[in-house]
Parts: C-alpha cells; sequence; structure tokens
C-alpha cells in the first residue's frame, strides 16, 4: 500500500485521531466543513481535547493535511467518513450527515 492516500472526511472527536494515527504510516488528507477548526488544529490547537498540540504537530504538513477544500480528497485512494449520525425522536439514526458528506466526496471524483 506504498501509494496509499486517505482521506478522512470529518475531523470531530473520532476522524481527527483517527487521521493521525494513519498518518503515522500513511498520506492522509483531513477534510472538514468548518473552517474555523481546520485553522485551529492547523495550529496545533484541538478544541475537543482529543489531541495535544505535540501530537498535532508532529504529522501536520508532513504526512498529514487538513483542508475544507473537497477537491483535495481527489487524489485519495480510500475514504474514511466520521460525520455525526445524531438520533431522531423515533429513536432512529438521522443519516443525513452521512448521505451529504459521501455524495460530496463521490461529486468531486
Amino acid at each position: 500500500m506504498k501509494n496509499t492516500s486517505i482521506g478522512i472526511i470529518g475531523l470531530g472527536y473520532v476522524g481527527l485521531p483517527l487521521a493521525v494515527a494513519f498518518a503515522s504510516k500513511y498520506e492522509v488528507i483531513g477534510f472538514d466543513i468548518n473552517e474555523k477548526r481546520i485553522k485551529e488544529l492547523n495550529k496545533g490547537f484541538d478544541s475537543t481535547n482529543e489531541l495535544t498540540p505535540e501530537q498535532l504537530n508532529k504529522v501536520i504538513g508532513s504526512s498529514l493535511k487538513l483542508t475544507t477544500v473537497l477537491e483535495d480528497l481527489s487524489e485519495c485512494t480510500t475514504f474514511i467518513v466520521t460525520v455525526p449520525t445524531p438520533v431522531t425522536s423515533s429513536k432512529s439514526p438521522d443519516l443525513t450527515p452521512v448521505i451529504k458528506a459521501t455524495e460530496s466526496v463521490a461529486s468531486s471524483s
């Protein structure tokens, strides 16, 4: 899997640690629609407190690129979607965020 590039879509408390873990072995592009979050992460600050600045700075800019630009995912060979799946009032998962995220990725490739 030498030329593997992984796209992690959604950089919350699940996606960000996953992106950093994969970045220890692979090229990773982390995508999120929240521009403020991407700016903070690129400065080494994780507002969810899942990762320390040291953990972030170890991979950001080398094997991990963080972006809000959907087209940056076009070179990825593998995608992992880590967006929220809230529960509706009828206790069913609301898959709208997952559907929207996968539609966006599919239309850009």
